[in-house]
């Protein structure tokens, strides 16, 4: 069951990721939403024409199983003392805006529709998304442990 409910953290934080970055992209025209999907450069991904929906789905994959792991890595550290939801969220928002910056340079990867890599807004909203991802993850891992573990484990 917990792992259904990481499971669920990683669907509900990488549905909302992948909507801001639409709507970024659909305001500002900075193709951060492009650059989520692209996967053009994936060894056996690049051979097929993907529809957005598939690309959406692959990136739901991912958070899933970011969300999966991350969650049993807390629970882990739960064990000693459940942190508190500000740390959860801290170091889970770092996390993400680490993951973005890593996935960014991806964009020099792409055969195009990716944003530039020298776009300061791009960088700025796609790392910015990427913390508000992270630190949405925490959050609510917080809250599946402290319900997992009301009675269980003391609190800091």
């Amino acid at each position: 069951m917990r792992l259904a409910a990481y499971a669920g953290v990683g669907l509900a934080a990488g549905t909302a990721l992948g909507l801001i970055l639409k709507a970024v992209q659909s305001l500002s025209g900075h193709r951060v939403y492009r650059l989520l999907l692209n996967a053009d450069y994936v060894p056996v991904l690049k051979n097929f024409r993907l529809s957005e929906w598939t690309e959406f789905v692959i990136h739901l994959i991912i958070s899933v199983v970011l969300c999966v792991v991350l969650g049993l890595l807390w629970e882990r550290r739960a064990k000693r003392s459940l942190p508190s939801a500000g740390r959860m969220t801290g170091i889970t928002a770092l996390i993400g805006g680490a993951i973005g910056l890593l996935l960014y340079p991806t964009t020099l990867l792409s055969r195009g529709g990716t944003p530039p890599i020298d776009s300061l807004p791009a960088w700025l909203w796609w790392l910015g998304v990427h913390l508000l991802y992270g630190a949405a993850v925490g959050l609510l891992l917080y809250a599946v442990l402290r319900a997992k573990n009301s009675d269980a484990l003391p609190r800091r």
